[in-house]
């Protein structure tokens, strides 16, 4: 498995917006799954609040920081084990959350190949285009 997470250079390539994609629909997913542990778990709405918001904010905001560096797509690796954890208050999040993890890893690897295989057809069309003109 490739572990290069350097952002690609492309302004919107497919790296970025598969993993901004999983992100923004991964803290939708963690806010609903606060508002069921509200109920499941009356003991600890504060920590449930706190922990999920925190963690549905800060997915957010990992969206729109791909394009700073490698570190933030290790950031968004990182962010999937509160979200799995999540899964001590709702059962359901260790298969959810564990499903996003899988998601965001195949969108970063994926991604990253599809914007390097778009990177050599790009190559190939100005090259051919120089030929022609030159």
């Amino acid at each position: 498995m490739d572990l290069d997470l350097t952002p690609s250079t492309r302004a919107h390539g497919a790296q970025r917006m598969i993993t901004a994609t999983v992100l923004v629909c991964e803290a939708l997913v963690v806010f609903f799954a606060v508002l069921v542990a509200h109920q499941l778990a009356p003991g600890d709405r504060a920590l449930t609040w706190t922990w999920g918001i925190a963690t549905a904010v800060v997915l957010l905001l990992n969206g729109g920081l791909l394009s700073r560096g490698a570190w933030a797509y290790w950031l968004a690796l990182a962010l999937q084990i509160p979200v799995i954890l999540l899964g001590l208050q709702v059962g359901a999040m260790w298969v959810v959350g564990i499903g996003f993890a899988v998601m965001l890893a195949y969108g970063i690897v994926k991604g990253r190949q599809l914007d390097r295989e778009k990177d050599a057809v790009d190559e190939e069309i100005l090259a051919g285009r120089d030929a022609e003109d030159g």
